[in-house]
């Protein structure tokens, strides 16, 4: 005899069933507000912040890392939930919205509110070498130079080239340093000598003319280049190297009564402000000096960074530099550094400011 369904079994099983998935769609529908819960709980006596930041569209690691940011730099004791959610409404995104609430003022986010939403604030804070300390002076340049990207108007800041020449110039500290930075806003001290000058033979400088000594790095490498150069055709000899302060000074009073102090410092460094004494630069020239677009210009552009040499003063970078184009004056600053910046197609000032003042990888 067949054996007769269990009907309530199966009718049991399928309320089951039924009740399983709508728990399963309940769960799903609800699974951003129930991995909330361990949140609220940790955070319980922040529950209106937590709820106004996921409310604002802040995911669950970016309100934990929020709310931690907040207790540590002690901004729950300067803003309020609206602030949250006025700037949201205002359209910045979250990674500004922690940035403003951390480092503006009570006064300064009012006043913030108070004015159509800053593209331009976005922007910086996207700029990798962002200072807020420098907001304003960013804001300001920008103003001044409204063509140039955010990225452009950071660099420039940081660069103090926002200032007057020589206006409030720094120190080089370590001015042994091949990757010393020294431009009409940073200088060496007047009794800096390098410690390892050697004279340079003939064969390689035009002593004629005072070359005499560089640095001892510096020369090993110049006359590896100039040996390369040569059996490819390409010749060329130093014609200055090293100078001192009391002779960089005698030179710029000279151009200073020939020309005038305003054209004079569009060519030439006051003592102190010259690369020249870093012992690690040298003017060039075949028979006359080198100039950009000249057959030893385009050698040593292309192979100079092998060497550690690179051209300090380029007419694409006269903006930065503060100089006119020198297609003579080359600047050793050994070879990592000067194959990064012909990859890169940047100013040596530039490099320095990421790769050494900011360290940047």
């Amino acid at each position: 005899m067949k054996k007769k369904p269990n009907y309530k079994l199966r009718r049991t099983i399928a309320k089951i069933s039924l009740v399983v998935i709508v728990l399963v769609i309940i769960v799903i529908i609800n699974w951003t507000s129930i991995t909330r819960i361990p949140i609220y709980i940790q955070y319980s006596n922040k529950y209106s912040y937590v709820k106004t930041l996921f409310e604002v569209g802040y995911n669950n690691e970016e309100t934990k890392a929020t709310i931690e940011e907040f207790d540590k730099k002690k901004v729950f004791d300067k803003i309020n939930e609206d602030y949250i959610i006025e700037l949201h409404n205002k359209g910045y995104k979250n990674k500004t919205i922690n940035f403003i609430l951390v480092n503006f003022t009570k006064l300064e986010i009012t006043k913030l509110l108070n004015k159509e939403h800053n593209k331009d604030l976005e922007g910086f804070l996207d700029v990798e070498l962002f200072n807020f300390d420098h907001y304003q002076r960013y804001v300001d340049y920008k103003e001044d130079y409204p063509d140039l990207s955010l990225d452009q108007v950071v660099t420039r800041v940081e660069l103090d080239l926002d200032k007057r020449p020589y206006e409030t110039p720094e120190e080089e500290k370590d001015p042994n340093s091949l990757t010393a930075l020294v431009n009409k806003h940073r200088y060496i001290s007047k009794d800096y000598v390098p410690t390892d000058l050697v004279e340079m033979s003939d064969e390689y400088a035009n002593n004629a003319y005072g070359v005499k000594e560089i640095r001892k790095e510096t020369y090993e490498q110049f006359k590896k280049m100039v040996d390369d150069a040569r059996k490819e055709g390409i010749t060329f000899l130093a014609e200055s190297g090293y100078r001192d302060y009391d002779y960089q000074e005698t030179l710029y009073r000279d151009y200073v009564n020939e020309y005038g102090e305003a054209k004079a410092n569009e060519f030439a460094a006051r003592a102190g402000f010259s690369e020249h004494q870093l012992g690690t630069t040298l003017d060039l020239s075949n028979i006359w000096t080198l100039e950009e677009g000249d057959k030893e210009y385009k050698w040593i552009d292309e192979n100079g960074h092998k060497y550690g040499f690179i051209f300090r003063y380029k007419s694409k970078f006269e903006d930065i530099t503060g100089y006119k184009a020198e297609g003579w004056h080359i600047r050793y600053v050994g070879v990592d550094a000067a194959t990064t910046i012909h990859k890169k197609g940047i100013s040596f000032d530039e490099y320095w400011l990421k790769y050494v003042k900011n360290n940047s990888k």
